[in-house]
């Protein structure tokens, strides 16, 4: 049976897996959907990952790997080091991590429009 969402009678069950279907009282109701997630699984976030260089199992991992690898920055260059995690969906953050301009990189993505 699947669950459908009747505006007039509210939860309805149907035999067949259909978007819409039409109620008992004449109206439209919309099929619900449902997940079920193992809230367990999601807790396992081992990964390569290369802030670091090495495989971590867990995020403390990373963190504490982090951490490790800023102190060393630090003693290497005599100066402070601040190491951050960088989203790689954030581009900015990208480009000042690598030591490029945001501005050049746009330039780079105009040049590409006009030469298509």
């Amino acid at each position: 049976m699947f669950a459908y969402l009747c505006p007039n009678c509210g939860l309805v069950d149907f035999p067949a897996p259909m978007d819409k279907i039409h109620c008992r009282c004449g109206r439209v109701a919309k099929r619900r959907y449902s997940v079920n997630i193992n809230r367990s699984s999601l807790k396992q976030s081992g990964r390569w990952d290369p802030v670091v260089g090495e495989y971590v199992a867990n995020d403390r991992q990373f963190r504490s790997l982090l951490a490790q690898g800023q102190d060393a920055q630090a003693e290497k260059l005599g100066m402070d080091v601040k190491l951050q995690t960088v989203d790689a969906r954030d581009t900015d953050a990208l480009d000042s991590l690598h030591g490029r301009d945001p501005a050049e990189r746009q330039e780079m993505a105009d040049k590409a429009k006009v030469i298509r």
